[in-house]
């Protein structure tokens, strides 16, 4: 005989195996599920970094955005988008296997062809000066009349060896800046707001406090027109241009990372800290104790009509990290300059 809560023991005994055996198969599903996700963010790291050292070659040049299989297989698949931004290069890269998807955006600098090339003076048949506590130490190409201690406000050259390095002749002119960058940079003062280059635009009237935009969208053209542009209190990164056709100030409580900015004059403040791109035609005034991190560049491209000195002025105890560069196309008396004030650095090339 056997007793009826045998049956109900029986029963709780079967659904507790049901449970158990149901939780292992959806531990087992659910650890499978987790292993491919992680195998395909796997392939999906490893496609984007492919992609990266394509964009990162010389020779590939693309301007819109060009979809193309890495190995030939069906998980292998990128977009690469890559652009002129500044004297740098942003860009694009996406892969995805099925509704995965990674993305990355990143900015590209240029490696220097000669690490040892620390100077290089061209040639107007008189020997470069040397005084105070200046040091030149690597390869230094001057002209054929050499290099000479001198005297400088009663201050003589400190040291006895003028250059830690090798010296070689230079020519009548210096290297030529890469063509294609100046073209760009020329193009930028050039666009207008219905051109590809700035599809998106706004005004100083409806100016945020915020300003992001990434480098995976059009980019967004702040103008200003003929009135100055004050950028104080404001927090702008990404692929965003200030314009204006006067003047742009920058407030050392702005907070701007990555963006250009595009105007005749442009003046920084002292105390401002942020990375940018300053692209002028008259003049770039950076005050004291700025610090403008990499990948910064200060550009001065004077106009072969302009009857003025374009220059680029540094404060005292200010530190560069990128590019200076005051550029002409003609050769003219008023030649733009570069001046750099007391204890400040330059980390970078300076043209």
């Amino acid at each position: 005989m056997i007793r009826s809560s045998a049956l109900y023991i029986s029963l709780i005994v079967s659904i507790l195996i049901v449970l158990v055996c149901g939780s292992m198969l959806m531990i087992g599903y659910t650890y499978k599920m987790q292993e491919r996700k992680q195998q395909r963010a796997s392939i999906l790291q490893s496609n984007v970094a492919s992609g990266m050292e394509i964009l990162l070659l010389e020779r590939f040049r693309v301007d819109s955005l060009q979809k193309l299989s890495l190995f030939g297989t069906d998980h292998d698949s990128v977009a690469l988008f890559k652009k002129a931004w500044g004297v740098y290069e942003s860009a694009t890269v996406k892969s995805w296997i099925g509704h995965d998807s990674l993305a990355k955006a990143f900015l590209i600098g240029s490696a220097l062809n000669d690490t040892l090339k620390v100077l290089y003076l061209a040639d107007e048949d008189r020997p470069m000066s040397i005084s105070g506590k200046s040091l030149i130490k690597g390869t230094a190409y001057l002209p054929k009349s050499g290099i000479k201690a001198a005297y400088v406000e009663s201050a003589g050259y400190n040291d006895r060896t003028l250059v830690y390095g090798k010296i070689k002749d230079s020519d009548r002119a210096l290297p030529e800046p890469d063509p294609e960058i100046v073209k760009n940079l020329q193009m930028l003062f050039a666009a207008e707001p219905d051109q590809k280059i700035s599809s998106a635009t706004g005004n100083l009237r409806n100016l945020p406090d915020t300003v992001t935009n990434s480098f995976f969208h059009p980019v967004k053209w702040i103008r200003a027109g003929k009135k100055e542009l004050l950028l104080s209190a404001i927090k702008a990164s990404g692929n965003v241009i200030f314009s204006s056709d006067s003047l742009i100030v920058v407030n050392a409580n702005a907070s701007l990372d990555g963006v250009i900015l595009l105007a005749p004059q442009v003046r920084i403040e002292s105390n401002f800290r942020g990375s940018l791109q300053v692209i002028a035609t008259d003049s770039v005034t950076v005050g004291d104790s700025v610090k403008l991190d990499y990948p910064s560049a200060l550009l001065v491209l004077k106009k072969d009509t302009d009857k003025f000195q374009a220059k680029i002025s540094i404060g005292k105890d200010a530190v560069i990290s990128g590019q200076l560069f005051a550029w002409e196309k003609e050769r003219s008396l008023l030649m733009p300059i570069i001046s750099v004030g007391e204890s400040s650095t330059i980390k970078g090339e300076v043209w």
